[in-house]
């Protein structure tokens, strides 16, 4: 089994993955939005106590800004090896009036892009995350063995401006990724913004 469900606002998207052993959250929102998660996820008939993982593609307020008010809420982040630099960077991007939760360091779940694939494995997905840098330097993208990618915000096929763009598509390309479910805009087949 496996079902991906939007729970997207603020015209970003979100993505639970529902396999039959866990739920796994793709991205968050800016910090103090968990209201508008919680009637995202209710209009879906997903409860925010059953998401187990939380897996954030780069550290920025709109994709990231959450993770710890949802850590509070017992949802545990995977964080990739090279990417925990990252992550107090994020305050950088903050203003005061978002109300920002820093975001601990000791008490996530932290692995390598090598050994993703057993992490995930073991908690019930077929795939991987490799690094997907070009929109930001700790980009990543989770692909699962179905064919789909979760991409954040890298740049769409056609709007590749650069080697590390191009590098980065490439990664996915290997993986024969069909379907990219984007940080926003529709869902697309990767042949049709390949060939558009």
């Amino acid at each position: 089994m496996l079902n991906i469900v939007n729970v997207g606002y603020d015209s970003t998207n979100y993505y639970v993955i529902e396999t039959a052993a866990t739920k796994l959250l793709v991205d968050v929102g800016f910090p103090g939005t968990l209201p508008k998660l919680n009637h995202a996820l209710k209009r879906t008939g997903i409860t925010l106590s059953a998401i187990t993982y939380l897996l954030v593609t780069h550290y920025h307020p709109d994709h990231a800004g959450l993770a710890q008010e949802l850590k509070q809420q017992g949802m545990t982040l995977i964080v990739l090896e090279p990417r925990v630099a990252a992550i107090p960077e994020l305050k950088r991007y903050m203003k005061p009036q978002y109300h920002y939760q820093e975001i601990m360091l000791d008490d996530n779940v932290t692995t390598s892009l090598a050994q993703s694939r057993a992490f995930l494995h073991g908690i019930g997905i077929d795939g991987e995350i490799i690094a997907t840098p070009g929109h930001s330097d700790d980009s990543v993208t989770l692909v699962l063995d179905v064919g789909i990618a979760f991409i954040g915000d890298l740049r769409p096929p056609q709007m590749i401006t650069d080697e590390t763009l191009q590098r980065s598509w490439e990664a996915i390309r290997a993986h024969q990724v069909q379907t990219i479910y984007p940080g926003h805009g529709p869902v697309y087949r990767l042949a049709e913004a390949t060939s558009g």
